[in-house]
């Protein structure tokens, strides 16, 4: 993936979370790297990031690293699903009873 790709994905991710670039830098343990890809955008025009800090920054987000790649809404929106599907698998179903009716009530104030 492009450096010019995976920057996108993390201000889109920032925009989604709510969260500063200076937040991004001080907690997600990967230093100041962020901010310097955007600083000197031309003197490491070839540097892409390592698959650890996208780790670690999707760690922050709370997100999978299949989720920071798919790029297309459609594609994030299939990861989620995916997520939930994996998540809820171990569920009860008293706790699967639970999240359909809140799922529903969801349903009906949309």
């Amino acid at each position: 993936m492009d450096k010019k790709v995976i920057l996108k994905r993390i201000d889109q991710l920032m925009i989604e979370k709510g969260i500063s670039n200076y937040q991004l830098k001080e907690n997600a343990d990967i230093s100041s790297t962020i901010y310097q890809w955007r600083k000197n955008a031309t003197r490491d025009k070839d540097r892409v990031p390592s698959l650890r800090s996208i780790e670690k920054i999707c760690s922050y987000f709370g997100v999978s690293l299949s989720y920071f790649f798919a790029v297309d809404q459609e594609a994030q929106r299939r990861e989620k699903q995916t997520e939930l599907d994996e998540l809820t698998g171990h569920f009860t179903d008293e706790q699967l009873s639970l999240l359909i009716e809140v799922a529903r009530q969801f349903k009906t104030e949309g």
